[in-house]
């Protein structure tokens, strides 16, 4: 189904400006060493394996990050995106290959995924983008920011690539407290079983998710809310 680029684009537009009325002016970049160097300055912060530039190369085309500044144009969030062709694998394939590669266990091994997994990755192939890295600073709470922001990153992914399915990374105890919904997900479920679990992230993530369907309807929700009632899709 093809998309209306107009009706998303506005609503992107929409989203900014809720953005910057919480205090954040969003930018889309796609140099990820420019990144990396801003998040220097912050403590305790850096690109986590999925991102960083040490173990990946992204092509423009490929992945992009938004970035959060503050009025005096400091980096108070990001978050980053990118498109993974699995082709005739499955996600659960692709992570099993992914994280043993990128992420280590504390015994100085790999991690590694349990031979049985849930049934949500099993099911997903194709084209497949993933948001990760999100993270806003403390004086921006992330229950005024995440809203506008994580659904901003959404719809420029839905403007950037053709994808069956968009996934990301949450904390339990914000997916309690209605996380995933504020960000515009609208499917959840659990994460992954380890074998040996990464030694530099939570073992316990969960999954918020959309399907391309899920993202129209996301559309049609916001353009109704902020345009209206434009439509996200030129075929009714």
């Amino acid at each position: 189904m093809e998309i209306d680029r107009l009706t998303v684009s506005r609503v992107i537009e929409r989203l900014y400006e809720r953005a910057r009325q919480k205090g954040i002016w969003l930018e889309q970049r796609r140099d990820f060493k420019v990144l990396e160097t801003l998040l220097e300055g912050i403590p305790d912060k850096q690109l986590t394996e999925h991102f960083r530039t040490s173990l990946n190369t992204y092509t423009p085309p490929q992945a992009f990050w938004l970035g959060g500044y503050n009025s005096a144009g400091d980096l108070v969030a990001v978050a980053a995106a990118r498109l993974d062709e699995l082709g005739s694998w499955t996600l659960e394939r692709y992570w099993r290959e992914y994280w043993s590669r990128c992420y280590p266990h504390s015994d100085h091994r790999q991690a590694e995924l349990a031979p049985k997994q849930y049934r949500f990755a099993k099911g997903i192939s194709g084209s497949v983008v993933y948001f990760g890295d999100m993270w806003v600073s403390k004086g921006h709470p992330e229950t005024q920011v995440s809203d506008p922001f994580a659904k901003t990153l959404q719809l420029l992914a839905l403007l950037e690539w053709k994808f069956d399915w968009c996934y990301a990374w949450g904390r339990p105890k914000f997916l309690q407290r209605g996380f995933a919904e504020k960000c515009g997900f609208a499917k959840t479920g659990p994460g992954i079983n380890w074998l040996r679990a990464p030694s530099t992230i939570d073992a316990d993530l969960k999954v918020m998710a959309n399907s391309h369907e899920d993202l129209l309807d996301l559309v049609d929700l916001l353009a109704s809310e902020l345009l209206g009632g434009s439509s996200s899709n030129k075929s009714t």
